[in-house]
């Protein structure tokens, strides 16, 4: 890997880690809304129960850690740049 590829890389890595923190509240509430309509739907069918919960469990950590930010700013920075071609 060439040294500007690994450096675009770690510059959209910056800028999605600084988006996730500043939609950090929004993030949150939407993270609360999956959570309160898998509770609601809990009963009337368990698969969709879980569809939407592993979302909102991730919506949630994502909004209080900044490791699980830090890791989703690096695989969403590996995939913005895989098929990115050297000039």
């Amino acid at each position: 890997m060439s040294n500007r590829k690994r450096l675009d890389r770690e510059r959209l890595e910056y800028y999605l880690t600084y988006l996730i923190l500043a939609y950090r509240r929004l993030i949150f509430i939407a993270g609360l809304l999956l959570l309160v309509y898998a509770v609601m739907t809990m009963f009337t069918n368990l698969t969709g129960n879980i569809v939407v919960l592993i979302p909102a469990i991730y919506l949630l950590l994502l909004s209080n850690s900044y490791n699980i930010t830090v890791y989703t700013a690096r695989l969403g920075a590996w995939i913005g740049t895989l098929w990115r071609q050297d000039e």
